[in-house]
């Protein structure tokens, strides 16, 4: 299954130093541009500033569609505009591709589900990733728990034990 990245997880990833576990769990990864735009940003960190200027050949950027008709339903698509730029074109992308997005913020997961699609974030990466042994669960939680990644103690913990 194709799979598209909101900012968040790539972020997260690249702060962690696990970000390659995407390109051997999932093969290709598509980036809306607005993803780019906000892993390069100046203000962002450093590390993801650096990634983003050398890519590595499973992650392609691509353009989404417009925020037009794939779903008429009116309130998904009405939240969808309420949220920022680099989630919705993630959202759109994900839905025209038919792909697993990936994305952590609580709106844009909720708004996802709306639309009928499957989601992960970079908790359920790790989690797959320690699935397949390319990641250890434990380091891979003590680093993300050093960084801005918002989780509960019992999320960390659950990574942890289920991989123990």
């Amino acid at each position: 299954m194709p799979v598209v990245s909101d900012t968040s997880p790539l972020s997260y990833l690249i702060l962690i130093e696990e970000v390659e576990v995407l390109g051997r769990l999932y093969g290709e990864i598509y980036v809306p541009p607005a993803v780019m735009g906000e892993l390069s940003h100046p203000d962002g960190p450093e590390a993801t500033r650096r990634w983003a200027q050398d890519l590595p050949a499973w992650l392609q950027v691509k353009e989404p569609p417009e925020a037009g008709g794939l779903d008429p339903r009116p309130e998904p698509r009405e939240k969808l505009r309420s949220l920022d730029r680099g989630e919705r074109q993630a959202i759109l992308l994900a839905e025209e591709e038919g792909a697993l997005p990936l994305i952590d913020e609580r709106d844009g997961r909720s708004v996802a589900k709306a639309l009928g699609l499957s989601i992960t974030g970079t908790i359920g990466v790790l989690d797959e990733a320690a699935s397949e042994g390319l990641v250890d669960p434990r380091g891979a939680a003590d680093r993300l728990r050093e960084t801005s990644f918002r989780a509960s103690e019992e999320l960390y913990r659950w990574l942890i034990e289920r991989h123990s």
